[in-house]
């Protein structure tokens, strides 16, 4: 009987913990009862809340690109539905004063800086009049003639409605650099967040405010190390949207893949 008893007392203990965060959370205590309901009412309308699609490259090859037919579908499918592309900036001045939007509203990112964003998004997103962010890591960006990704056509696809943003230097995985510890890792880290900044900077002679995680991995540590290195905001690949009347430091993104049928797509915006 004994041992039963002593078997109960952590169970015991573990229902008295989650009735107690279900009655704070659930506004029982301190006068937070408004705050809940005013948060199941956030989720439940879309003109808070932003989802962020990620794409990749747009040469039709690999899980995370898909080819310029496929992207000109979506672009046409945002605009048949409704669904207004809005710069990054301005989700962000939501976020520091929230306000419902007063239609639905949606946010186009792309990571790396494949030629592709020079040759193949520049024209279509000009085309339909649609802004987009594009996270570049510094080491692919071409310093010699060719088709790549130079800073000269950075510098072009910025003055045109590519708003060109940090994806660190060399794309490793921060969370793994972090957990190495010690000098070259806090080196590393350095390079990686504040540096890639300044270069972007210097390049393009604009402000860089915003970071991508490579990889969309992430803690608690590279969140505050972004935001002490400058940046307004950064960015994941968390699935969801953004409710703007909750002002995250760090944003979701909802990647595109190449087998996501348009009807799936449709799904991530509604």
């Amino acid at each position: 009987m004994n041992h039963m008893r002593a078997a109960a007392l952590p169970l015991g203990l573990s229902l008295m913990f989650a009735l107690f965060f279900i009655l704070f959370e659930g506004g029982i205590f301190s006068g937070a009862r408004m705050t809940w309901h005013h948060r199941g009412e956030e989720m439940a309308s879309r003109l808070l809340a932003v989802p962020i699609l990620l794409y990749h490259n747009i040469d039709g090859r690999g899980p995370f690109s898909i080819d310029s037919d496929s992207l000109r579908e979506h672009f046409s499918l945002f605009r048949e539905r409704g669904l207004r592309v809005i710069p990054l900036k301005d989700l962000i001045r939501r976020l520091d004063r929230p306000s419902a939007f007063a239609d639905r509203a949606m946010v186009v990112t792309f990571d790396d800086g494949y030629p592709s964003m020079y040759w193949k998004l520049l024209p279509l997103a000009g085309e339909y009049g649609y802004p987009v962010t594009l996270f570049v890591y510094a080491d692919t960006i071409s310093t010699g003639p060719g088709r790549g990704l130079t800073w000269e056509r950075l510098r072009e696809m910025d003055g045109k409605g590519i708003d060109i943003q940090s994806h660190s230097i060399s794309h490793p995985d921060l969370t793994r650099v972090r957990k190495r510890g010690g000098k070259d890792a806090s080196r590393r880290l350095y390079e990686e967040i504040f540096l890639s900044k300044r270069i972007i900077e210097m390049r393009l002679g604009k402000t860089v405010e915003y970071f991508a995680f490579p990889y969309g991995r992430y803690d608690a540590v590279l969140v505050s190390l972004a935001m002490d290195a400058g940046y307004r905001r950064v960015f994941s690949t968390d699935y969801g949207s953004n409710v703007i009347t909750r002002n995250n430091a760090c944003l979701r993104r909802q990647h595109v893949k190449s087998d996501y049928s348009p009807g799936y797509i449709e799904s991530l915006i509604r």
